[in-house]
């Protein structure tokens, strides 16, 4: 089974550290070991879970650096947690003429791997070395985009760069899925766009969208998962679907439309 996903997406504001913290959460709401790696200098996936970048001993950036393990917070009834921190924002030059730099996260890794069911890493939106880190790491991707053009335009981008780390660094890279979010099909634009990825991308697509819900803006102002906060709000039931989904599909199997998604 395919256990570590890498959730990217070189564009900001498309809902990739919201949709790393709610599957994280919803997959241990189906029985599955989970752990979240923060890999975005924001830190913000730690601060979601109630987390306090500044009151730790250590974080994802003293692992990077070789001053640690990954330093796992264990969270009862939710994902455990490598928390991050600012200092993280340097570390892509200092780490910059280290020996087999972009394989540092992936060696990490390898040390608790066996632990998990699945291990999540929210990477930060650029295309930097952490990112390379995360995508060598990683055995498939998934990419939350925003039905806009801007959206839509970098995923190309995207698709290049996980092709040329495939071939040259992680063999073991091969797939990503597609994951709308903040959908809103009242708007005619949203359903064209939504056509449009379906019918380009028809293997690569969750079936489910994350439709807009404030219930998601409230549970992150409360610091903590769609589960928790709401557990019967249309977005829990939507990252839900994304988890059964998701298992299927990083369990080889295949899966077809969850039909209690409704749009």
């Amino acid at each position: 089974m395919k256990k570590v996903i890498a959730i990217i997406n070189h564009k900001g504001g498309v809902g990739k550290t919201t949709s790393t913290a709610n599957i994280g959460a919803g997959l241990c709401r189906l029985g599955k070991k989970v752990l979240l790696i923060d890999l975005d200098p924001q830190a913000n996936l730690t601060i979601n879970f109630g987390i306090n970048p500044q009151e730790q001993e250590a974080t994802i950036y003293e692992a990077l650096c070789g001053k640690c393990f990954l330093p796992v917070i264990h969270k009862e009834n939710n994902p455990d947690i490598v928390p991050s921190t600012l200092d993280l924002s340097v570390a892509e030059m200092e780490l910059n003429n280290e020996p087999g730099r972009e394989s540092i996260l992936s060696r990490l890794i390898d040390r608790l791997k066996f632990q998990y069911d699945y291990i999540l890493i929210d990477c930060p939106p650029s295309l930097g070395l952490l990112t390379l880190n995360a995508l060598s790491a990683a055995e498939s991707a998934i990419i939350p985009v925003e039905l806009s053009n801007f959206s839509l335009v970098g995923m190309t981008k995207l698709f290049e760069v996980i092709a040329k780390v495939k071939e040259r660094i992680n063999p073991d890279l091969d797939e990503y899925h597609i994951l709308v979010t903040r959908t809103d099909k009242r708007q005619a634009v949203h359903r064209e766009l939504s056509a449009y990825l379906r019918e380009k991308y028809p293997d690569r697509i969750f079936s489910t969208e994350i439709r807009s819900n404030v219930k998601i803006l409230e549970s992150q102002i409360k610091r903590t998962d769609i589960f928790t906060f709401d557990n019967g709000s249309k977005a829990a039931n939507d990252y839900l679907n994304v988890c059964r989904e998701l298992i299927m599909i990083t369990s080889n199997h295949k899966y077809g439309k969850i039909t209690d998604n409704r749009h």
